[in-house]
């Protein structure tokens, strides 16, 4: 039960094209219990005070939870499952301002999501990702994820 020999987690989100290339999120850490990221928003992605927009900080977190999913389950995104967002919700503490931190965990049995992927082609667990200001860690946001591996 381990990711991808192969698979190299901060490549594929440095080089992730889209929005995720657009918002430019960088790896602080990444392994099995955890994954990191922090995101420098420029001026262009700000709101109206001047901190990353609510839709960025959505960005960071659902990146921060594919990222986990694929330290996790990167063998089976090797082997052709498609990770997909099923559903999250977000809860907004404290204004974003400066870097933003994205700690991203998975709150769900491995053993059992992968069980049901390789009976029914399909799983759904949870993540969940903290937002801390960099600057002074003050909680900004905490959000759940939940994620699916797919056959198609």
């Amino acid at each position: 039960m381990s990711a991808s020999p192969d698979l190299d987690v901060p490549a594929l989100l440095h080089g992730a094209p889209g929005f995720v290339g657009l918002i430019g999120p960088r790896v602080v850490s990444h392994s099995r219990e955890g994954v990191v990221l922090r995101l420098d928003a420029g001026p262009e992605l700000h709101n109206h005070l001047g901190g990353p927009h609510a839709a960025v900080i959505f960005g960071l977190g659902e990146t921060a939870a594919f990222g986990i999913l694929l330290e996790v389950f990167g063998d089976l995104v090797t082997a052709g499952a498609v990770p997909l967002v099923k559903r999250s919700e977000i809860a907004f503490n404290a204004v974003a301002t400066g870097p933003l931190l994205a700690h991203a965990t998975l709150r769900a049995d491995e053993a059992a999501a992968r069980e049901r992927f390789a009976s029914h082609g399909s799983a759904s667990f949870a993540v969940e990702v903290a937002f801390r200001r960099e600057t002074d860690d003050v909680e900004t946001a905490r959000s759940t994820y939940q994620m699916a591996l797919k056959v198609v």
